[in-house]
């Protein structure tokens, strides 16, 4: 009876993936059969929608997605960026010599993701991470091991063009830099400044989850978003549950004055498909109750009847995507930039101890401070590479006492200027797979004599990206 069963089962399994592996074959076929001399158009998935939450790559060639259906497709992708590093230390020798390098192999970000939809007007994307995997820890040198997580998971329906409602995990519209995709940054990664809104650590790598709306107008060339969050949940205490202050607020408007933007992420290279020009503001609140504990780093019970100042933090953004020869589906050189401005106060008052908080803040780790993000590139589709430069500051508010602002604790950066250029070779001009190799220099601009003022890093990334 067991080996019945167990036969019945196999066989299922077997059915299922034929029913698979066909279908997969038969939208490959569709993109690599024989051509004529006018190609044809591959088989894809019916033409959908503005707003459709596929991630923004720059699309070169056919679409790859698997049609089961008039409106039920599946698009499957999956990223590698393998990075190593040498990185400076930061504290002086005791001969008074510049610190050493230390050596790093791991796995920036190993993806798989999945986009599709099963009915009209109705999507869902799915993006699993195993972030820094193999990463070695500074103190012990312990290798981080992979440890997978959900970032993106939420579904999402349109209503009108003006007016789509998602509901899950969520990537926050905190900056522009912050929404750019991975596979696509002008550099090799997200600035040091994007973290500065999530600082608090109440959230997962910039999502959180929540509801958010957004929509469409001016033929496509305006979008908003307005999501509520989760946020940050205070402690409970004899008198009530924990959870009673108010949600997360964030917000966003952006405005294209070429091609519009309309993916789930935006911006980076579009490496010479699209025409790009335009501005984008973005907005982010949340409040803690007065009767209610402060939060991280203070105990669970500091700080109830105390006054916590609000968080807020706003960020405006100027960027630009030209094609020297003009947009084209099959790509063509490229020049990018970007310059954004961030001014956060996390609320805190004083410093970071229950006798030094005059008001403890809603955000006590996100400091009063003002940002500052400029870059730029060149992408050449002949050559197949492309050349990138980066500057960006986080400037900590002089409220703070200086002695404070040199001895931060972890996790709380400190006034810091970074430079960074480097250059990325494409095995394919697609982007399928590229090198890159990137110069950072760190400048601490409040470092204490015991540190050094400015480090050194050098990463190189091999970067494979399927989707």
């Amino acid at each position: 009876m067991g080996s019945m069963s167990k036969g019945r089962k196999t066989s299922c399994w077997a059915s299922l993936i034929a029913m698979l592996v066909a279908a997969a074959a038969s939208a490959q076929t569709s993109q690599t059969g024989q051509q004529t001399e006018k190609p044809q158009a591959p088989e894809t998935a019916p033409a959908r929608p503005t707003g459709t939450p596929l991630p923004a790559v720059a699309q070169i060639g056919p679409a790859r997605e698997i049609k089961l259906a008039e409106y039920t497709w599946f698009r499957f992708g999956a990223q590698v960026q393998l990075w190593f590093r040498a990185a400076q230390d930061r504290v002086r020798q005791p001969d008074g010599s510049d610190g050493g390098y230390a050596f790093d192999f791991f796995c920036r970000r190993c993806r798989f993701f999945t986009t599709g939809s099963i009915v009209k007007d109705v999507y869902f994307n799915v993006l699993f991470e195993a972030g820094n995997v193999g990463r070695a820890d500074p103190v012990t040198g312990a290798r981080a091991t992979a440890v997978p997580q959900v970032l993106d998971a939420y579904g999402q329906v349109k209503f009108t063009n003006a007016f789509w409602l998602s509901g899950g995990s969520i990537l926050m519209p905190l900056t522009r830099n912050g929404t750019q995709p991975t596979t696509t940054y002008v550099s090799i990664d997200t600035s040091n400044v994007a973290a500065t809104p999530i600082l608090q650590g109440n959230t997962n790598v910039i999502r959180d989850l929540g509801i958010q709306a957004n929509g469409f107008f001016a033929d496509n060339h305006v979008e908003y978003r307005l999501g509520v969050f989760q946020g940050t949940r205070q402690a409970g205490m004899a008198t009530e549950s924990a959870g009673h202050n108010g949600p997360r607020i964030v917000a966003m408007l952006s405005a294209n004055l070429w091609d519009p933007e309309t993916g789930y992420v935006n911006g980076g290279h579009y490496y010479g498909t699209r025409k790009v020009l335009g501005v984008m503001g973005n907005f982010d609140y949340q409040a803690l109750r007065k009767s209610g504990p402060a939060t991280t780093p203070f105990a669970a019970t500091v700080g109830a009847g105390a006054d916590k100042h609000a968080y807020y933090g706003v960020s405006g953004a100027a960027f630009i995507n030209y094609p020297l020869s003009g947009p084209n589906p099959r790509g063509g050189d490229e020049i990018v930039g970007l310059l954004q401005f961030g001014y956060y106060d996390g609320g805190l008052r004083g410093i970071l101890t229950p006798t030094g908080a005059t008001d403890f803040g809603t955000y006590p780790l996100v400091l009063k401070q003002t940002n500052y993000l400029a870059e730029a590139g060149y992408y050449n589709h002949a050559g197949h590479f492309s050349v990138f430069g980066k500057f960006e500051m986080r400037k900590i508010s002089e409220d703070y006492p200086l002695a404070f602002r040199q001895a931060l604790p972890a996790g709380v950066s400190p006034t810091q200027t970074w430079f960074a250029a480097g250059v990325k070779y494409y095995v394919a001009p697609a982007n399928f797979l590229n090198f890159a190799l990137q110069y950072e220099r760190i400048n601490n601009n409040d470092a204490p004599g015991t540190e050094q003022g400015g480090t050194n890093n050098l990463t190189f990334q091999m970067q494979t990206i399927l989707y």
